[in-house]
């Protein structure tokens, strides 16, 4: 028992004992301790995200839902001087997908359908997507493929609305349309050499477009697009910066005598087999080009007609060539400055040939004695030859230069030529003699239709423009008026009985002109080529109220090559329906059909 007793004792120690209020509290006190210390680190912690990092938080969230894309402008129209559209923006889809986003979607498709779940309702197969939008689904593939971290592959441009609204109806993982525009020239061949053209991207390639690519093209805007963790675009959710649409732009060019110009062009190089043909009209009051156009030409609104590099080019401006006896108007002017010569002045041409250096210069006949009106009526080289040689030599090149040649026009075309004057070293007896009739220098269209305006404006030069003016602009007296006036008379004769130039003749109008045949220098440019010709005529009507300035140029015709015969009718042609098209009163009787 008392084994027993001892035992009892010892079991009843190893009982603990009760804690005391003092322990109680101590636990109390470290358990809220414990507690404030966590909400203390919370309240930091919540600080340091709202306030502290907030602004770098919030862009790294954004950065995954938010992106910002550009809102392309609408471009500006540019439209005749009658306020018709030559070149338009109309609304097009670019079709895009996010690879990433895809391949994303793709493998947690995969995953579900593995685990038995749901599969998503979205569109994966890209030979349906290559197909649905017309292109090449190997290529749409590999491109898809290659650049599976980006978010951005374009699938096609230029994609109208309907036909881009029908590939998103078929819920195409990560396909997404961007709005953009398209360039579309409603009268495309007749103007597309001065419009040009702009690229897939909407920027100016060539003509006006380039040039003025600045202004049309506006300032783009931006955008803030929401979209979900999948990368899906679900609305706009903000405006940054508002759009600017381009500027319009209004020509000087008269869309009605654009057509006609190149319809008769068009005529005219195919009747005569040419290489090319080229015109253009200018109003002589104002500098204003009324139209320019070029044979053959190409159509804008399609892509695969610029591999044609050569009828993209605006012969117009861009061209350059010897004018032949075009010239010889400006030669006598020259002549009449000079104080030297009077309109009955005789030059004897006879024998018909002279010896000019190392090269005989030669009419056609032996005119003999002719004043400075039969000249130019009978294109004689041997007459404008003697002239120009009785002068000081520097004085034609000079005053050609004076006139406008050897630099470029005030129209500033993108390629524009200046064209060539000889340097002063160049100034010899046979540079300026064949410098008299039209070779030893190149001239563009353009400075020639400036040059025959200048004598139909009474010897003033106005700058020559593509663009509508509303201010007749400030002239440069460049030749005395009357000797101007006496000039544009002689011109008068050249399309009369006896004339290089029957066929100009318009009925209802007084008509000048010159005319001219020159021969294109050969290929090795050793000599000139006895096949190959440049037939031109550079006319004016009406002579009473001169309003237009026409120059004609047919490269290489075939068969008949005179400017008189290949030239002037296509001039003639032009001309008459411009006239009755700009209401321009007639200044001489109606031939009867019995008087004709």
């Amino acid at each position: 028992m008392a084994v027993n007793s001892q035992k009892g004792r010892t079991k009843r120690k190893a009982v603990v004992a009760k804690p005391t209020l003092a322990q109680d509290m101590w636990r109390f006190r470290l358990l809220w301790l414990a507690v404030f210390v966590a909400f203390v680190l919370l309240i930091c912690r919540a600080f340091w995200v709202q306030i502290i990092e907030s602004k770098f938080l919030q862009e790294r969230a954004d950065a995954k839902i938010l992106y910002t894309e550009k809102v392309q402008a609408m471009r500006g129209v540019i439209s005749d001087r009658n306020g018709v559209p030559l070149a338009i923006s109309t609304p097009v889809m670019t079709l895009v997908i996010d690879p990433m986003d895809y391949y994303q979607a793709q493998e947690l498709n995969q995953k579900n359908i593995a685990e038995g779940k749901k599969p998503t309702h979205k569109n994966f197969d890209l030979d349906a997507l290559a197909k649905a939008a017309g292109v090449d689904a190997s290529k749409l593939k590999s491109d898809v493929k290659r650049r599976e971290r980006t978010r951005y592959v374009v699938i096609k441009r230029q994609v109208p609305p309907a036909k881009a609204q029908a590939i998103l109806d078929q819920n195409f993982q990560g396909v997404y349309t961007e709005k953009t525009y398209k360039r579309y020239y409603p009268q495309p061949q007749p103007n597309a050499q001065i419009i040009g053209v702009t690229n897939s991207n909407g920027m100016g390639m060539e003509g006006l477009e380039m040039q003025l690519n600045k202004r049309l093209a506006g300032v783009d805007g931006e955008q803030r697009i929401l979209r979900d963790r999948r990368g899906n675009r679900l609305k706009v959710e903000e405006v940054l910066t508002q759009g600017q649409a381009g500027e319009n732009i209004q020509l000087s060019i008269d869309s009605r005598l654009q057509y006609i110009m190149y319809r008769e062009l068009t005529a005219a190089g195919v009747a005569n087999n040419a290489r090319s043909a080229t015109a253009i009209a200018v109003d002589v009051k104002t500098g204003e080009i009324l139209a320019m156009s070029s044979w053959p030409s190409y159509n804008p609104n399609n892509p695969k007609s610029f591999d044609n590099k050569d009828a993209m080019r605006n012969r117009g401006a861009i061209d350059s060539f010897e004018p032949g006896s075009t010239m010889k108007p400006m030669t006598i002017m020259m002549a009449l400055e000079s104080g030297k010569y009077k309109p009955e002045t005789v030059v004897n041409t006879s024998p018909g040939s002279m010896r000019v250096g190392n090269h005989t210069i030669r009419d056609t006949h032996n005119y003999g004695a002719l004043n400075l009106g039969g000249i130019i009526i009978k294109s004689s080289n041997v007459g404008v030859s003697k002239i120009a040689l009785s002068l000081p030599y520097e004085m034609l090149p000079l005053f050609y230069k004076h006139v406008g040649f050897g630099s470029r026009s005030a129209v500033g075309f993108p390629g524009e030529s200046a064209g060539l004057i000889l340097p002063r070293s160049k100034w010899n007896v046979s540079e300026v003699a064949t410098m008299s009739y039209g070779y030893g220098l190149n001239a563009t269209v353009l400075q020639l239709a400036q040059a025959y305006a200048m004598i139909a404006n009474h010897g003033q030069k106005v700058p020559l423009t593509l663009f509508k003016v509303k201010d007749t602009p400030k002239a440069e007296q460049v030749v005395k008026p009357e000797i101007a006036d006496t000039v544009l008379h002689m011109l008068e004769a050249v399309t009369q009985p006896g004339g290089t130039a029957r066929q100009a003749v318009i009925p209802g109008y007084r008509v000048g002109g010159k005319t001219g045949t020159a021969h294109k220098l050969r290929a090795d440019r050793k000599g000139y080529s006895q096949s190959e010709y440049r037939a031109l005529f550079a006319g004016v009507a009406p002579i009473s109220n001169p309003r237009i300035a026409m120059i004609v140029v047919v490269e290489n015709p075939q068969g008949k090559y005179y400017g008189g015969l290949v030239a002037a009718p296509v001039f003639a042609k032009i001309m008459q329906e411009s006239l009755r098209l700009l209401n321009v009163p007639l200044d001489r009787p109606l031939e009867t059909a019995e008087a004709s």
